[in-house]
């Protein structure tokens, strides 16, 4: 088992499409800090002076903070929250990772481990540390370049206590792993990258749009969108400061059991070339 570990390390340290992603993500980080900062410094004082025209007239505000509920406040950890939320490490994780999982598929390396009698199931776990840490890598490449950035735009505070954050990067962590699981089931049913990532990127879209079709007709159907892996990024705070981190924490487990037993049964009937 730590050989197999150790050899998917060795394969991740080589991995182009990890080091082409990693530099992308340094890049996005920073660009969309300097962007958020730009916003605010353009735009923060004709926010509030709609919000006080609003309030004047008695206007719903909904709307308003509808459309900003995107965009983070003037604070370092407010920047680090909404770079987790922003889909951007869910769709260059799943591109790196797949492409990393998939790879032994196309130069036959797989089939050596299974010929000198490694255990499936101890091949899936190993796939499955190798592509949690891509997924990691590539996260704290993005937040952590642009929170860097941010911190010589923006004000070096937080509103949350440290347990608050502590708890929702300890729920960012698990929907880290989930994602992870997620990648590999996907990997290890179509044995190509480009079909797993096709379906890590339209499927969420499809789900979103039947929901919102489906919310017209159940009042309560809109709610199951925080259900979808993609789509809990978004809710971790919000579910941790209203007191339901247990349903982030659920999610992402029942995501990681189910693709498990899913990867297992697939990739223990299928035929390694």
């Amino acid at each position: 088992m730590t050989g197999l570990f150790k050899a998917e390390m060795k394969r991740l340290t080589k991995s182009r499409s990890l080091i082409v992603c990693i530099i992308i993500a340094v890049i996005l980080g920073i660009t969309v800090a300097m962007l958020y900062n730009y916003f605010w410094e353009q735009k923060g004082g004709r926010i509030a002076a709609s919000y006080a025209l609003m309030e004047q007239f008695n206007m719903d505000t909904e709307i308003l903070d509808t459309a900003l509920s995107s965009i983070p406040e003037h604070n370092i950890w407010s920047f680090v929250n909404i770079f987790f939320t922003d889909g951007t490490i869910w769709i260059l994780s799943a591109i790196c990772t797949c492409s990393f999982l998939a790879s032994e598929y196309h130069t036959g390396t797989l089939k050596i481990s299974i010929s000198r009698g490694c255990k499936r199931e101890h091949i899936l776990f190993a796939k499955f540390l190798s592509g949690f840490i891509s997924v990691l890598i590539v996260a704290l490449a993005y937040v952590g370049s642009g929170s860097l950035a941010a911190c010589f735009m923006v004000e070096l505070r937080s509103e949350l206590s440290f347990t608050q954050m502590s708890v929702i990067l300890l729920m960012y962590f698990l929907l880290i792993a989930a994602s992870a699981a997620v990648f590999l089931m996907l990997t290890v049913i179509f044995q190509k990258s480009g079909f797993a990532v096709a379906v890590i990127i339209a499927f969420p879209m499809i789900f979103s749009l039947l929901i919102n079709l489906a919310s017209m007709v159940f009042e309560n159907a809109s709610s199951l969108s925080r259900f979808l892996l993609s789509s809990a990024f978004m809710t971790v705070q919000q579910s941790v400061l209203a007191g339901e981190t247990y349903i982030t924490a659920l999610t992402a487990l029942g995501y990681i059991i189910l693709s498990a037993i899913i990867s297992i049964a697939v990739f223990n009937r299928s035929e390694i070339k």
